[in-house]
């Protein structure tokens, strides 16, 4: 998914106190109480037409509690209900995997549920032309991820070229976003986007970092949204950005930019889950 910073003329300011003015419409869906703590949703027109469902099972990156698997399928639950997903089942099976069933239709929404959702903002250190996707990911899988404290090396798309990038610290996290909200810019089209809302704290830092970026020559006045360990912008800045907003956007469509809202709206999961197997399940 490749994103940029709404606002943002090429190396120019990103433009915020972006008015604030979302609109997303995606609507919840009621839910019952399942088996075994599962919220389920009402069947949705999808299974009611025979598409059929999609078993999504995810399992836990690295030894966890049963008590962070529990708080992770808790998360998702809440994701696809913010997202507009309807008919979800999410169960935790024997404490070691989590099953996410849904319309099969909807499949890759289903496997999106278990994305990280670690957003941070971290000031550009380097920014190196990579020839190819697997060199980059090669440099970045070499070096642990740090703690936020600490450096990182990441991988990202600008003006269409690939780049490996040496990143600071953490300026602003994830956890001092307050809100996410999908809407769409009717002069761009079909110009979905995520606004985000900062935190009184998270506004001042993100003020205070751009204004100290905004001093710096290339590429130290970059200042780069990382997704789940991926810079998905590293826009330049020349001001200090105050008004406590920002926004993504990109080629999302309406489904993407709900689901990425769903997720930021949630929190980051506590558990780092991968994908064991999605499997159709038959018809009736």
């Amino acid at each position: 998914m490749r994103c940029r910073v709404l606002g943002l003329v090429c190396l120019v300011a990103l433009v915020c106190g972006c008015g604030g003015g979302s609109g997303g419409d995606s609507k919840a869906a009621g839910s019952s109480d399942g088996p075994r703590g599962t919220k389920a949703a009402s069947p949705s027109a999808s299974d009611r037409s025979g598409v059929g469902r999609a078993l999504v099972t995810f399992g836990a990156a690295e030894p966890v509690s049963a008590t962070a698997l529990e708080r992770a399928a808790e998360l998702i639950r809440d994701r696809a209900e913010a997202a507009g997903l309807r008919g979800v089942e999410v169960t935790v099976e024997e404490k070691r995997q989590i099953t996410v069933t849904g319309p099969a239709d909807r499949r890759e929404s289903l496997k999106s549920l278990g994305a990280p959702a670690e957003l941070a903002f971290r000031p550009v250190l380097t920014q190196t032309p990579t020839a190819d996707e697997a060199t980059c990911r090669t440099g970045v899988e070499a070096s642990p991820s740090p703690p936020p404290s600490r450096p990182l090396t990441a991988c990202g798309e600008a003006q269409g070229a690939l780049y490996s990038y040496e990143l600071g610290p953490v300026a602003v996290s994830g956890t001092e976003v307050s809100d996410a909200e999908a809407d769409v810019d009717p002069e761009l089209g079909s110009g979905w986007f995520v606004a985000l809302e900062f935190t009184s704290a998270g506004g001042a830092k993100f003020a205070d970092i751009t204004g100290r970026l905004a001093r710096q020559t290339a590429p130290q006045n970059q200042f780069a949204i990382v997704l789940d360990g991926t810079v998905v912008s590293a826009p330049a800045v020349n001001t200090a950005i105050t008004g406590g907003e920002a926004q993504i956007s990109g080629s999302f469509t309406r489904r993407e930019a709900e689901e990425l809202a769903a997720n930021l709206n949630t929190g980051a999961l506590p558990v780092r889950l991968t994908v064991s197997s999605v499997t159709t399940l038959p018809v009736g």
